[in-house]
């Protein structure tokens, strides 16, 4: 019995080495911050998109489908951009751009009065965000150990859901502070502009061929 216990014992040992070893990584820190930044963005635009378009003065319906256009041709994008990182597997230098194009679409939706700019800001926002998935977690496996990459990333993605809880609190404290939603999606692309910078750092770090 003892003898059977042991390869568990010593492969259990292993995980928790492994495990600690990844804290100490400055990546997988890195990785947590941009996860961090990235859900800002990503859950504070899908929690208040609605009532952002609603200040446009549009019907019911309309928001509706003023809502699902944005997300459709982000999700028509992240596919496109899958099959291109699928064949260069440069996730770093994508999610740099992915983080980037984000940003830029944020700041461009607030560069108006008028709702198609607003709108066309905001579709590139969300082909940007629709797309950082598909190269963040690609990124974790090329430096971690099959020992530390759950623990790791499940460290990653524990820090990276507390901006869950931080974006769309941000998203509404700033509406109330201004009285106006530009200051919240100004919020959201610093936070993308602050995951870019980290993602450029990241680079520096993880060489890609």
């Amino acid at each position: 019995m003892a003898l059977q216990d042991a390869p568990d014992k010593e492969r259990q040992g292993r995980s928790q080495h492994s495990f600690a070893q990844s804290l100490k990584d400055i990546r997988v820190w890195l990785l947590a911050a941009i996860l961090f930044s990235y859900i800002i963005g990503i859950l504070g635009i899908g929690v208040w998109l609605p009532t952002i378009l609603k200040t446009y003065r549009l019907s019911d319906t309309q928001v509706g489908f003023a809502t699902a256009l944005p997300y459709i041709i982000g999700s028509v994008a992240m596919l496109l951009w899958a099959r291109i990182l699928a064949k260069s597997q440069r996730y770093v230098k994508h999610l740099a751009l992915t983080c980037g194009l984000a940003a830029i679409g944020f700041f461009g939706s607030v560069m108006s009065e008028s709702l198609v700019p607003a709108m066309l800001g905001l579709t590139v926002a969300l082909i940007g965000l629709s797309s950082v998935r598909t190269c963040f977690y690609s990124i974790p496996a090329t430096f971690l150990s099959r020992e530390a990459a759950a623990g790791g990333l499940a460290f990653i993605n524990a820090v990276g859901s507390l901006g869950g809880l931080f974006g769309p609190y941000m998203v509404g404290w700033l509406k109330d502070v201004t009285g106006s939603f530009k200051a919240g999606l100004i919020g959201m692309g610093s936070m993308l502009v602050l995951a870019t910078v980290l993602t450029l750092i990241l680079k520096t770090i993880i060489k890609e061929e």
